[in-house]
């Protein structure tokens, strides 16, 4: 074997070890957002737990990886809200989902791919985190109904 040759099957090797990785951690992510809208009641669900798999599909995923983000958010907030569990100050993760799909975005378009892709992994995994979290309280926390007020 000429050493171009094995330069070559390095680089294509390098590439698809690369992209298997990708996959198996965008999997892993959306299988987490899954498990999170089914700890959300039905009623209070603005995405069906399946429809976060839609962000593999190529292009498509550009524009659904941010309604992913939001109706997650919208759905933890109506759920914790719900169950008189919410706070003010919490985002349920809109703001770091977002951060990192414009960080990821920028890579594609403005700034050097080594700086911004980086950076967007850890924002991935933070968000990734706080979903995991708020799913977690959902599940380990009774259900408080809302607090009944007095009058009409």
């Amino acid at each position: 074997m000429r050493p171009r040759d094995l330069e070559v099957l390095i680089a294509v090797g390098g590439g698809a070890l690369a992209l298997a990785v990708v996959f198996a951690l965008s999997a892993a992510l959306l299988a987490a957002l899954a498990r999170a809208l089914r700890a959300v009641s039905p009623p209070n669900r603005r995405m069906d737990p399946g429809q976060v798999w839609l962000n593999f599909v190529p292009v498509f995923n550009r524009v659904w990886a941010t309604v992913t983000v939001e109706r997650v958010a919208e759905s933890l907030r109506a759920e914790f809200r719900d169950r008189g569990l919410h706070t003010p100050a919490e985002d349920y993760g809109r703001r770091l989902g977002v951060i990192a799909l414009v960080l990821l975005a920028s890579g594609c378009l403005i700034y050097p791919i080594f700086v911004c892709y980086p950076i967007a992994l850890v924002r991935l995994v933070q968000y990734w985190r706080h979903i995991d979290r708020c799913a977690a309280r959902l599940r380990s926390s009774d259900y408080a109904p809302p607090p009944v007020e007095d009058g009409w």
